[in-house]
């Protein structure tokens, strides 16, 4: 039996090892742009030449001296270059800008081109320098001798093997992609990077993880609130806020990221400009590997809801409790003319039952039994009352949601049209027990402020096969529309006042003018 608990937890390991992924992303530049290319002092036999940068500042050496120098150009990666081999590593990597030769960057340049040069005429029977060059030609500040003795090393090196940028990976290794519901929160099982490679550093970000999320890495807890980073040995959990969780199936992905460690990696580009030389660049690359897995919560709703046995409509006012396996009273709630939501119960099997009854209604006396499974996460029950007298419930609601509101003035009246219940609206449902056998209506007298009156009659029965009865009124509300017309005759009236009042002021100023002559 342990042999077999013992391979199959294997198979689950290595399966979910396997669904992680593993995706490698390879740093070298497919395409380079290559800048303005200013010239070189002419150091030996009197020849200058230009030295090259890519746009971002990496030095450039130029393969073929015959062709021009590649300038304001882009150029793409060659693949498998046979000029990129051990002795050029070995030049570049000991040459200009990797190592100061002689403390001057010009010189320093010059001489590391003029290697490259040479090496190749040495090693590939290209024609690049002249003899007067490598042996006779003027060399005021002895760059000769510093030239030939990286070349000379570089056909000494030219079989070594070239490095590349390593292969970075990462995988993420858990028991179970499964959440547990503990002390209200839904925790992963422990969680590692595996099959680190060329690192020892990694980083994680999760997607749809909901506000409050902790994040437990090596036991210390700490909000998530973003990409955090980890180590080689590091393990994390994490951890899920039970009321955050508002459907009972969420997925959080966890994605992993592994930058490796950088690489001297020696590459040759070709002009789009085919008159021009190729380059080499000696270059600091990495690889980035990302992979990732999905954790599941899959979290229980028990919905309870209070009717009436006859009519099958919503009831409030009842007391009703939620005990666990063992009698343990875990919740109780007085029931509304909404469904009673509970979250996130742990597998197993509970009871409901009811500890007092709405009013006018018969206590139900038996007992709810359910079981929450992994098959069964989301539960409704129905927990109903019969009526013990006759029960009239009457509601007056906000048409748009569907909120109970007071201040109506509401009328019942029996067959014969006499008034026999009469009261305002609350922000709980009327309920009137005393009604003997007959048809009854009820209707709306005036509206709550800021409604508009609902004219609906409504008619309902009373008999021995109908004690009780829901009636909703709804209101929808006022909207205020402004009375143009009479904004209209006040502005009317305005203008005219103020044109009387310039006439007399008019009429005055002339009779004192008349008066003073």
């Amino acid at each position: 039996m342990n042999k077999l608990f013992k391979t199959t937890t294997m198979l689950i390991v290595a399966i979910v090892l396997f669904l992680t992924g593993i995706i490698n992303v390879n740093a070298t530049a497919q395409q380079i742009s290559i800048g303005a290319a200013p010239q070189t002092g002419d150091y030996i036999a009197g020849v200058k030449f230009l030295y090259k940068k890519t746009t971002d500042g990496k030095y450039l050496y130029c393969v073929d001296m015959n062709k021009l120098s590649a300038r304001n150009v882009t150029a793409n990666l060659i693949t498998n270059s046979s000029v990129t081999n051990g002795g050029m590593y070995y030049i570049l990597k000991n040459g200009f800008p990797e190592k100061s030769i002689t403390g001057d960057n010009d010189k320093d340049y010059y001489i590391t081109q003029a290697a490259v040069w040479w090496y190749l005429d040495e090693t590939t029977g290209s024609h690049n320098l002249s003899e007067l060059f490598k042996e006779k030609g003027s060399d005021l500040y002895g760059l000769r001798a510093r030239v030939k003795a990286l070349v000379d090393e570089g056909v000494r090196h030219k079989n070594d093997q070239v490095p590349s940028a390593s292969s970075t990976s990462i995988a993420l290794g858990t028991s179970s992609t499964s959440m547990t519901l503990s002390n209200n929160y839904y925790v992963s099982e422990s969680i590692n990077a595996t099959k680190l490679v060329n690192t020892d550093t990694y980083s994680i970000t999760l997607t749809n993880a909901p506000d409050g999320t902790i994040i437990a890495k090596n036991g210390i807890e700490t909000a998530y609130i973003g990409t955090f980073n980890l180590n080689r040995n590091d393990s994390f959990k994490i951890k899920i806020p039970t009321n955050k969780i508002t459907n009972t199936k969420l997925k959080i992905k966890v994605e992993a990221k592994a930058t490796g460690n950088e690489q001297y990696v020696l590459n040759e580009y070709e002009p789009v400009n085919y008159e021009m030389q190729n380059v080499v660049l000696l270059d600091r690359e990495s690889t980035t590997a990302t992979t990732s897995l999905e954790l599941d919560i899959v979290c229980s709703r028990l919905s309870v809801l209070k009717i009436d046995a006859n009519t099958n409509m919503p009831l409030s006012g009842a007391v009703l409790l939620l005990r666990d396996a063992n009698g343990k009273e875990l919740t109780r709630w007085t029931t509304t003319t909404n469904a009673h939501i509970i979250r996130n119960l742990n597998n197993g099997t509970y009871t409901i039952e009811e500890v007092s009854a709405p009013t006018g209604y018969k206590k139900n006396n038996n007992i709810a039994r359910i079981t929450i499974s992994n098959e069964r996460r989301d539960i409704k029950v129905n927990f109903e009352n019969v009526p013990e007298k006759v029960v009239v419930n009457i509601s007056k609601v906000d048409q748009g949601t569907k909120e109970q509101i007071a201040g109506a003035v509401i009328e019942i009246k029996d067959s014969l049209g006499n008034i026999i219940y009469k009261f305002d609206s609350k922000t709980t449902s009327e309920t009137i027990t005393d009604l003997g056998y007959g048809t009854y209506t009820v209707q709306e007298i005036s509206a709550p402020t800021g409604y508009i009156k609902n004219n609906n009659i409504y008619t309902f029965t009373v008999d021995q096969a109908h004690l009780s009865h829901q009636i909703t009124i709804e209101n929808a509300k006022e909207v205020y529309v402004p009375d143009t017309d009479n904004a209209s005759s006040m502005i009317l009236l305005a203008i005219g006042i103020a044109i009387i009042g310039y006439g007399i002021s008019y009429v005055k100023k002339n009779e004192e003018k008349r008066f003073n002559k």
